[in-house]
């Protein structure tokens, strides 16, 4: 009997010299320079984007880019794709996942790029880590697509879908501190950011108009001068229909 060969080790693609840069494949993605970018993570305000999307202002094009993530390959239309997770880990967890990555048609920016994955682009960790100067954003992978259009110099960042808990829930993702942390940086390095109403991300879910007009979130503590009033006004209302009762 003739003995069973082994699979050969997938390897690794050489690099040109320019970090994180495959030597062959066009690294005209990592070129490429939006100013205004939609990053569409999978929590429940992702809907959000699509609403946008669909709307007869989104006619004009309200991004010049959109990043999605992991899964979101399959129903996102995108620009780029993030996968941060090792593909020989994936292959492994999700062969029919891994199949899909193998086969997409838009730039997969990943940790480790393989061969046989023609579209990844390995992500410049030590660029971006020199431009954030803090490897905090290393903890998810949105805060990996945040961080990376920092370092690119993205002008206006719209994040859907990266909700991290949900009011009345038991359980918290981790990682929202990270991307809270990154886009408090916003300032520093010139860009503005905007999360929909329905996400929790920086508590974009309290905001509301006030009647002066004003969109911003109740003070904590000054609520309850709210509160307050608007107890006295239905104790006031109560009062004043039992009275109305006693005399008819």
């Amino acid at each position: 009997m003739t003995a069973k060969k082994k699979p050969p080790k997938k390897q690794k693609v050489e690099t040109n010299g320019i970090t994180g840069v495959r030597a062959d494949y066009d690294p005209e993605p990592l070129m490429t320079r939006p100013e205004r970018v939609a990053i569409v993570a999978l929590g429940r305000s992702m809907d959000a984007f699509y609403r946008e999307v669909m709307s007869p202002g989104a006619m004009k094009k309200p991004f010049d880019e959109v990043w999605a993530c992991n899964r979101g390959v399959k129903g996102i239309e995108h620009d780029k794709l993030f996968c941060m997770d090792d593909f020989s880990w994936i292959e492994q967890k999700d062969p029919y996942y891994a199949n899909f990555l193998k086969a997409h048609d838009k730039p997969i920016f990943c940790s480790t790029s393989y061969s046989d994955y023609p579209m990844a682009i390995p992500y410049p960790l030590q660029e971006v880590m020199a431009t954030i100067q803090d490897d905090v954003f290393t903890v998810n992978t949105i805060s990996y697509m945040l961080a990376y259009a920092i370092h690119i110099g993205v002008k206006e960042i719209s994040v859907y879908g990266a909700d991290f808990y949900y009011p009345g829930g038991n359980n918290s993702e981790e990682g929202g501190q990270a991307l809270c942390y990154l886009l408090g940086m916003g300032r520093y390095f010139g860009f503005t950011h905007k999360i929909p109403q329905t996400s929790t991300l920086l508590y974009a879910n309290r905001v509301k108009q006030h009647p002066n007009g004003v969109m911003s979130r109740e003070p904590y503590g000054f609520h309850r001068i709210r509160e307050m009033a608007e107890k006295k006004a239905k104790e006031k209302q109560g009062f004043a229909v039992a009275n109305r009762e006693e005399i008819l």
